[in-house]
């Protein structure tokens, strides 16, 4: 019978701080519950377990002493495999980064490590980061916990499992295309994309030998957990400046505590014009407004004007291109483009022109590009003066088959372009750089999670997580994976 397994990251540290488990004992039983069902979801792809039992001796020790790290101390993690742990491969999944070592830990790493937090492993992911489930080159493919037929999500799909099994209590994800906020989704968590340039980007990929630069836009590291109160947390832990990345500002962060589901004015939308999304997801995003008009929220069905998600979206494709072409040989150029089209994005031509445009790597187009990006960042922005938040789809359905990417997906009687069933309602918030997350609403009939996205203004995460926390009180929120 587990002790620690399932409790929150909050109430292990105070457990630990308190003398009434150690670290060494939550530390084993996370362990060894890697150890139980890791073979079964291929979660957990790199294991620092010697060290991690090494460090909670050292906790143990300091709790008897008086001394604190800080508020995760003692307490295991896992992190999503992308980022950097001093001397501890990080590859993508991919090939051509097999050997690849990181020389230092990254920002958002050290943080949590200064917090106290114990690194027990890092988490599968897809090929290169892009897909909406877990397969590539190096590690086993990853599974749903809730069916493991089914697809954990991408690009964190081994975090998300990894949390939903109870392998561990909170985990680091990365967000450049929905890889927090569909994974989240898929394998019911809270999982939130900060602010764009909130969370220092510094040691979050492996950085190719003799790379002479390294634009970074759309990306941000971000929490998972289990419930809101240990997301805040650790979103708390690796925000703000750091003398490594210098933009990254520094926020006054608005305190939303004490307000009411009341004070806030919501809109919503259950698809965007040429996404419409399942029955089944309009019904779970309905019976979400119905219950906030019962708690007094108001609510207002209206999405932005004209077509601002269809070019925030071309935006995303165009960026893309030019963000996983920067300094590649121009003879390797017409292989990727190969592979997305035929691969990820297999199907969406009427953004080719966008893929091939960002391609060509011309310091005019990516000035173009920054232009056109920041006229969508301010309409966005308009948009979000009118409401506190925005509430929309995840996805299409819930959590889909495991598949060949670029397989079309059947579902609900339709069958969808593979890209198309999750990358519409994800990919326009890393265009535009605002906060987003998933909050989980329980197990839908089909025995797999469904949850809704929330989005805010630029720096609006308080306000996204009190709301979080308010509507946890009257909803599902995370159920436990039958078996698990």
């Amino acid at each position: 019978m587990s002790k620690y397994i399932y409790k929150s990251a909050i109430e292990l540290a105070q457990l630990i701080k308190d003398g009434e488990a150690t670290s060494i004992e939550v530390v084993k039983e996370h362990l060894a519950r890697i150890k139980q069902y890791n073979p079964e979801l291929n979660a957990v792809v790199i294991s620092l377990e010697d060290e991690a039992l090494k460090i909670a001796a050292e906790c143990d020790h300091e709790v008897k002493v008086g001394k604190s790290r800080g508020p995760l101390h003692g307490v295991p993690m896992t992190v999503k495999e992308q980022f950097w742990i001093k001397d501890t491969k990080s590859t993508l999944n991919f090939k051509m980064l097999k050997d690849w070592v990181a020389p230092e830990d990254a920002v958002v790493v050290k943080r949590l490590k200064n917090a106290g937090a114990i690194i027990l492993g890092k988490t599968n992911v897809p090929r290169n980061l892009t897909d909406y489930q877990i397969a590539g080159d190096i590690y086993p493919e990853g599974k749903n916990p809730y069916n493991t037929e089914y697809s954990p999500g991408g690009s964190s799909g081994g975090s998300s499992a990894a949390l939903a099994a109870g392998m561990t209590p909170i985990e680091l994800g990365g967000d450049f295309g929905g890889s927090i906020r569909n994974p989240s989704n898929y394998c019911g968590l809270f999982g939130m994309k900060p602010t764009e340039n909130t969370v220092p980007g510094h040691g979050v990929v492996p950085k190719p030998k003799g790379a002479r630069g390294f634009a970074f836009h759309m990306a941000q590291a971000g929490p998972m957990a289990r419930d809101p109160e240990d997301l805040e947390l650790v979103w708390e832990i690796i925000r703000g400046p750091h003398k490594s990345d210098r933009n990254t500002p520094k926020i006054e962060w608005k305190n939303t505590e004490g307000k009411s589901l009341s004070d806030y004015k919501i809109a919503w939308v259950d698809g965007w014009p040429g996404y419409e999304t399942s029955s089944k997801m309009k019904w779970v995003i309905q019976n979400f407004i119905d219950q906030l008009t019962m708690n007094d929220c108001k609510t207002e069905n209206t999405g932005p004007v004209g077509d601002l998600h269809e070019r925030s979206l071309s935006l995303f494709v165009r960026l893309f291109s030019q963000l996983i072409s920067q300094d590649v040989p121009w003879f390797i150029k017409p292989l990727m483009k190969m592979q997305l089209k035929n691969g990820l994005l297999k199907g969406i031509n009427k953004f080719h022109r966008e893929l091939n445009k960002g391609f060509k790597n011309s310091f005019i187009d990516y000035s173009e590009t920054m232009g056109i990006r920041a006229g969508i960042v301010n309409e966005w922005e308009e948009y979000f003066e009118k409401f506190d938040l925005l509430v929309c789809p995840m996805s299409f359905g819930p959590a889909f088959k495991r598949c060949k990417i670029g397989t079309p997906i059947n579902y609900a009687g339709k069958k969808l372009i593979y890209v198309n069933y999750a990358w519409p309602y994800l990919a326009c918030f890393n265009a535009s750089g605002h906060p987003g997350m998933n909050i989980p609403l329980g197990i839908g009939e089909e025995g797999l999670p469904m949850g809704v996205q929330v989005v805010g203004a630029y720096w609006s995460e308080p306000k996204l997580i009190h709301f979080a926390k308010l509507v946890s009180k009257f909803t599902e929120g995370f159920v436990k994976p039958n078996g698990y």
